[in-house]
Formats: C-alpha cells, structure tokens, sequence
C-alpha cells in the first residue's frame, strides 16, 4: 500500500489553530480593523497634522506609525495566538506528539504509526483533507485532525491525497 512519512516538530502543533483561525470570521475582522482601519485613522490624523497645524515632523511620526501598525501589529496577533495554542499542550504531550510518523493506506482504513504504536483510522472516521500551502490537515473532527508538514514529507503526497481523497468519497456514502 502507499505510505508517506514525516517529522512533525512543535511549530506545526499550532497550524491547525492557525489554519482554523484563518477561517473564522471574527478573526478576519480583528485583522482587518488592524491592518486597515486603525492606520487609516491614523493617516487621517497625520494629515490633519500636518495640513492644519502645519506640524510636519509630528504628521510623519503619526504617517510612520501607521506603517508600522499595519505591518506589526498582525504579526503580533498571530504570533500570540501560536502562543496561546502551544500553551494547550503540556511538555510530556509534545514530546509525545513530535517525531517521526508515517502514514499507510490500507483497503479500510489510514494507518497512522507513530514509534512504535500503530492506530488504524477507519476511512469512514475521516471527514475531509484541506491542503495549505505548508500543512495538509486530514480530519477526523471539526477540531481535531491529522497534520502533515508538506516539505517534510517522504513519498509522493499528491498521490497519497489522491487515494485518500477517493477512499473518503467511498467511505462517506
């Protein structure tokens, strides 16, 4: 059968959070009132400044500000929800989490062996796989799932994707 395998480290523990925080709309909204409206008000002030008291150096400290606001202060967030999202797991689980994994399809289920445990997931317990740009994230709840760092992966992932893609369309009716 197909296998694929790969190290998983504690930066990819929170990309699942991470990914799921893209997602929700809340969190777009905090990001956009950061990344667009408060430099926004604050260029409106720099202006204002700078045309109506005709304080120049102050209007460009207000201008530089809102630059920095805007290219910090997501960052910022994102970098604290990473945080937080480490802070779910204690020392003994991320040890025991990290390492090296490797993932079997099998006719009924996705083995997925870790050390020396191996754990058959039936392919009727998988709901759906989403592909980012770094992680794929094979889920098998609305927030728990299976995460596969992509460039540290051994074999040929889109195959893998592939079949896994078509074993969870069989299993899912």
């Amino acid at each position: 059968m197909l296998e694929i395998e790969y190290d998983l480290q504690e930066t990819d523990l929170t990309a699942l959070t991470e990914h799921q925080l893209q997602e929700k709309e809340e969190f777009q909204k905090i990001l956009k009132r950061h990344e667009i409206t408060f430099p926004a008000v604050l260029s409106f002030i720099a202006a204002f400044v700078g045309f109506f008291y005709g304080n120049l150096p102050g209007a460009i400290y207000i201008a530089i500000i809102a630059i920095l606001w805007h290219y910090l202060t997501p960052y910022t967030i994102r970098r604290s929800a990473r945080s937080r999202a480490l802070k779910l797991y204690s020392t003994e689980d991320r040890a025991k989490l990290m390492g090296r994994y490797k993932l079997r399809i099998e006719p009924q289920v996705l083995m997925v062996i870790h050390g020396k445990e191996e754990e058959p997931i039936p392919w009727g317990d998988v709901i759906r796989i989403d592909v980012t740009k770094r992680h794929v994230f094979i889920y098998l709840d609305l927030d728990m799932a299976i995460t596969i760092p992509r460039k540290k992966v051994k074999g040929d992932l889109d195959k893998f994707l592939k079949i896994a893609n078509k074993r969870i369309a069989e299993f899912s009716t």
